[in-house]
């Protein structure tokens, strides 16, 4: 990973969040921690979800600039420079990485996961637009200042849509690049369908609801911050 933000141009810190751990996890991020200035562990205990991490993660983040991946790598960092030109070009405060623009970036992925990604996507776009393709995916940037502003709430996997979503109803500039989407090599998927289904429903009713309101952001997993030289 370190090689591909090496390449971006810009300087950077990376905040690795251990979410509840229970295997090595914990030791073999403050090692790198350790051995690098810029790389920064947040722990949580016990573990809060993906949504709970990824505000850790964003509170602790002090750059610009704020991207978000899976630790696995099962998108390639390498898509970061590309999302970062295309910020720059048009301005957006979010921009996606997205399997669903080019032919073949799902090919890695089992016809079981991707289709109920694809409707459950599907379903977003028909509600909160059709500038993403991408809601759920978790390959994002995000301008820091805006991201603050929202009213995050989600614990689960749902939280990247909750982003999205209320980004775009907040009149976000928006943009996507293409991203391949792989499978892990080591490790094993905590996403129940099931619970997760419950949770997107949940909150699209939220975010549709009547009783809706702003509040003050919290802040959140995995991150990327970057400052610009």
């Amino acid at each position: 990973m370190f090689p591909a933000l090496e390449r971006l141009g810009v300087s950077w810190e990376a905040v690795v969040v251990d979410d509840g751990s229970v295997d090595k996890t914990a030791a073999a991020a403050a090692a790198l921690a350790a051995a690098r200035s810029n790389i920064f562990v947040v722990s949580l205990r016990p573990g809060r979800g993906l949504g709970g991490a990824l505000r850790a993660g964003f509170s602790a983040a002090r750059g610009e600039w704020i991207a978000t991946l899976d630790a696995d790598l099962t998108f390639r960092p390498e898509a970061l420079k590309d999302m970062l030109d295309a910020a720059r070009a048009c301005g957006a405060e979010l921009v996606a990485g997205s399997p669903y623009l080019r032919s073949g970036d799902l090919e890695a992925v089992p016809w079981a996961r991707t289709l109920p990604s694809l409707m459950m996507n599907a379903l977003y776009r028909g509600l909160f637009g059709m500038r993403l393709t991408a809601y759920t995916p978790i390959l994002r940037l995000y301008r820091a200042a805006r991201l603050r502003e929202l009213p995050l709430s989600c614990e689960g996997f749902e939280i990247n849509a909750e982003i999205a979503a209320r980004g775009l109803l907040d009149g976000w500039r928006v943009a996507e690049v293409p991203a391949a989407l792989g499978t892990r090599s080591v490790g094993a998927s905590k996403l129940g369908r099931g619970k997760e289904l419950a949770r997107h429903l949940s909150l699209i009713a939220r975010l549709l609801g009547p009783w809706e309101k702003p509040s003050a952001a919290s802040g959140g997993l995995l991150g990327l911050a970057r400052k610009e030289k």
